[in-house]
């Protein structure tokens, strides 16, 4: 199972945006998550297609609204 981690001070409630940088055709739904109680949040990547990815967090959290970018990489399957 693919998946990516963030630890937080506190928990979150997320909404996650995924868009391919290597295709704008692939299209992902946006993701609502929750952290646990300590703030790890774990977004799973099982289903994403291969290619370079931007994701967006965003969240709320003490009456402010925050906003994460990260870039990630989902390699191809190889056959040998």
């Amino acid at each position: 199972m693919k998946n990516l981690t963030f630890c937080f001070d506190h928990p979150v409630a997320v909404k996650v945006f995924l868009n391919c940088m290597s295709n704008v055709n692939i299209k992902q739904a946006i993701l609502f998550l929750r952290s646990d109680q300590s703030g790890s949040l774990t977004i799973p990547v099982d289903e994403v297609p291969e290619g370079s990815w931007e994701m967006m967090l965003e969240w709320n959290y003490d009456g402010r609204e925050f906003c994460m970018q990260k870039y990630f990489e989902l390699p191809g399957t190889t056959i040998s």
